[in-house]
């Protein structure tokens, strides 16, 4: 991913408004893992762990990316209700690739050595 991250967020008026940062601190990435762990090891009062549920994960997320951008306006609900659901992908996208530095190339290529591994010995007399 590169450096300027941009999100397109439809307004209530129906135009687009788009917000963008090209800076990441790296205690932004200390703080990312630290909130990801603090959700994953709640327990309750029995001392059992809480899995957190998938909602739950994902408003962390867009909490945490909304933190990332300078403009105050960009809140969790501005991206619930402005992002659309097939650009969804992008709050986990900013948070692998521009805050946790994984590698989108990389990424690609496990990705397809998986699907090659997958179909290998596949022919059209065996079934998917």
């Amino acid at each position: 991913m590169e450096k300027l991250v941009k999100m397109s967020l439809r307004q209530k008026n129906g135009e687009f408004k788009e917000y963008m940062f090209d800076y990441v601190p790296l205690s932004k990435r200390h703080e990312y893992i630290k909130k990801e762990r603090d959700l994953s090891e709640r327990k309750d009062e029995q001392g059992n762990f809480l899995p957190p549920s998938s909602d739950e994960y994902e408003l962390m997320q867009i909490d945490f990316v909304a933190s990332l951008f300078n403009d105050k306006t960009l809140t969790r609900k501005a991206i619930l209700e402005g992002l659309d659901t097939t650009d969804s992908k992008l709050v986990q996208e900013i948070i692998r690739y521009r805050v946790l530095g994984f590698s989108e190339t990389e990424d690609a290529e496990r990705k397809k050595a998986v699907v090659d591994k997958i179909l290998l010995g596949q022919n059209s007399t065996t079934s998917i």
